[in-house]
């Protein structure tokens, strides 16, 4: 028998369900009015289109993966048991459809949404920007990561399945999470020295808001988390509980850290992208010396923008796994130039001499660079 089920005359007075969704829908409403993300709208800048359409399929794609992934691990959850809804605090739609109200089902959009649309307006700030060029993390710090990750992801279905209830939220949370952020990790792994700034400030405010929200909804008695399920850390009188507080962090940060590694690289695929069109469409060759390109995989000509969607996810997983993008033996990152300058504003020379050193050619801009760039442009014309 559930908490509530045992207090089936719980008090009705003070706040409902609905009216947690109001202390949710204060930020969002400011994201979609005084506040709303530059990037949302076209302004005619080179590479604004490329953000904007961007920015509208970040926020769709991650709406529709995230809800989908959350009702799943919050039904376990609350199949479970590590969370109940009060019924006098909710209206009962959906009937016996789900194992959450209809209420939980519209805060999962309503959480998603929040965190999308303040990491696109934390990209546009200026303070958020990079402090150095991008670097690909090196590869024992990466396989450390994915090791841990993995370890994790499986401790967590471990768990689950355990008899110790004590284990189960944090195990849920591993299980669903750690596999996902297995994927953001190395997506991202070009942007987390340099972006750092712009990860951790997309991420707490709107995780540390929920937080504080679902403080509130326990103390009015609109959920409950039986202490059986929890590792029993707690704090402000046991209202904040760390696994649940662990719950919305993670789940945040899987929304933010997605959006973020799309705006970073955005703004070093831009950069590459208008050095190529200003340069003729040259590009820096990382194979063989004399060996040309497949023709599909050239720069577009003079004049053509090539900064589209489809090239900015091929530039992004290129990133992430070197070479994957090749075809057959040139990275997809060599396609464009390093700019001198990220989007953000702070001038970035080093990252043009760290991108030649990476391919083992001269820095762009110098003599030799030039002239090994007109020769290969020559034979693969």
């Amino acid at each position: 028998m559930g908490h509530f089920d045992a207090f089936a005359a719980a008090d009705a007075s003070g706040l409902r369900y609905w009216d947690l969704h109001v202390f949710l829908l204060l930020p969002t409403l400011w994201l979609l009015t005084v506040g709303k993300p530059q990037m949302l709208v076209a302004d005619g800048a080179p590479g604004a289109n490329l953000k904007q359409t961007a920015s509208y399929s970040f926020v769709a794609f991650i709406l529709a993966i995230s809800v989908a992934q959350a009702f799943i691990w919050d039904s376990v959850g609350a199949e479970i048991g590590i969370w109940e809804f009060n019924p006098v605090k909710c209206t009962g739609l959906g009937g016996d459809a789900s194992l959450l109200p209809v209420e939980e089902v519209a805060w999962l959009f309503h959480h998603v949404m929040k965190a999308a649309l303040w990491q696109l307006k934390v990209a546009e700030l200026e303070w958020t920007a990079a402090d150095e060029a991008p670097s690909t993390l090196p590869e024992p710090a990466r396989d450390v990561g994915n090791w841990a990750l993995g370890v994790v992801a499986i401790a967590g279905v471990y768990g689950l399945l355990d008899e110790a209830d004590s284990l189960k939220c944090v195990g849920l949370v591993a299980a669903f999470f750690a596999p996902v952020f297995l994927i953001i990790f190395n997506l991202g792994r070009r942007y987390w020295r340099s972006h750092w700034k712009l990860f951790l400030w997309g991420w707490l405010p709107p995780g540390l808001w929920t937080v504080a929200i679902d403080c509130l909804g326990q103390q009015q008695d609109v959920w409950y988390f039986p202490p059986r399920f929890l590792t029993g850390i707690d704090a402000f009188g046991g209202w904040l509980k760390l696994d649940i507080a662990v719950v919305y962090l993670v789940s945040t940060l899987a929304v933010t850290a997605t959006g973020a590694i799309i705006f970073a690289a955005i703004e070093e695929f831009s950069s590459r992208a208008r050095r190529a069109t200003a340069s003729g469409g040259e590009f820096v060759a990382a194979g063989a010396v004399g060996q040309a390109p497949p023709p599909q995989l050239q720069v577009e000509g003079e004049g053509r923008d090539s900064r589209n969607l489809w090239n900015l996810g091929l530039f992004i997983f290129d990133g992430a796994f070197p070479g994957s993008a090749s075809w057959p033996s040139r990275t997809y990152l060599d396609r464009f130039l390093p700019g001198s300058s990220l989007d953000g504003g702070v001038a970035r020379e080093a990252s043009s001499v760290a991108v030649g050193a990476e391919h083992g050619s001269a820095a762009p801009g110098s003599s030799s660079s030039r002239r090994d760039q007109r020769e290969q442009r020559r034979e693969v014309l």
